[in-house]
């Protein structure tokens, strides 16, 4: 979970072949494809980021549970009632759903749809590594939940459970730009003391059509998210959300 097994990277661009373009079940369907692949550095020794860790994590959920991840993840979705948050299946309508788009030309900023995303790519199976729809509301919500937890004011998670989760793992380790300036935990980047906070416990991604960045402050209450239906605006997302909970801290 924090990306220091040495893993495959996995369910990118290059494992189409792989991936992206077969059809799985469920998550533990997606595992085979890799089982001869080596590690590509001593476990624990070193940090990249790998999907396919957490396509190992969804298999392990299932294993576990006796369930696919998709049914397990719907329940947690429920509890929380994030009620516009779905497991994305290609051939499924979901209301409000956006188009995605992309600059065919940087240089001159020529806006154009990602045509591929929907009539191409498959998510199904995928989702631990990516692939879930969600709206800006329903992602506070499970923000909420997760620093309520932190504080030990709910019953979504235990107070210890998120605390392990907000442990750094990589002290000592190389992390590369941009997120360098982070430790990692499980599943979460962590940064002490970013003035004037006194810390933010975030996440971001980016694929094509698609940008997202997501802070959490458990200090002050906050949740801050911020995605676009364009790639390649990561750095941007994270400088508006960094002004606009500055913004709200003076008025707490």
């Amino acid at each position: 979970m924090s990306h220091t097994a040495g893993f495959y990277r996995g369910v990118s661009v290059e494992d189409f072949d792989k991936l992206l373009l077969r059809r799985a079940d469920n998550v533990s369907h997606t595992i085979p494809p890799f089982n001869d692949e080596p590690l590509i550095y001593k476990p624990g020794t070193n940090w990249s980021y790998s999907n396919y860790g957490y396509q190992m994590v969804g298999a392990l959920i299932e294993s576990i549970l006796h369930n696919t991840y998709e049914n397990e993840m719907q329940k947690m979705f429920t509890q929380l009632n994030m009620n516009s948050t779905f497991s994305e299946r290609r051939e499924a309508i979901y209301k409000h759903r956006p188009q995605y788009y992309h600059l065919s030309n940087i240089t001159s900023g020529t806006l154009v749809k990602c045509d591929m995303i929907d009539e191409l790519i498959s998510y199904s199976g995928y989702w631990p590594a990516g692939g879930l729809i969600s709206s800006a509301e329903d992602i506070l919500k499970f923000g909420n939940a997760m620093i309520s937890s932190y504080k030990g004011t709910n019953g979504f998670l235990s107070q210890r459970t998120v605390q392990e989760l907000w442990s750094p793992e990589t002290r000592g380790m190389s992390i590369p730009y941009p997120l360098n300036t982070s430790e990692y935990a499980k599943g979460w980047m962590i940064v002490k003391d970013p003035s004037p906070f006194k810390e933010v416990i975030w996440h971001a991604g980016d694929i094509t059509g698609v940008s997202t960045t997501y802070k959490l402050y458990p200090a002050e209450n906050m949740v801050a998210v911020a995605y676009v239906n364009m790639g390649g605006l990561f750095v941007e997302l994270e400088e508006f959300t960094i002004k606009v909970a500055n913004m709200f801290k003076d008025i707490l």
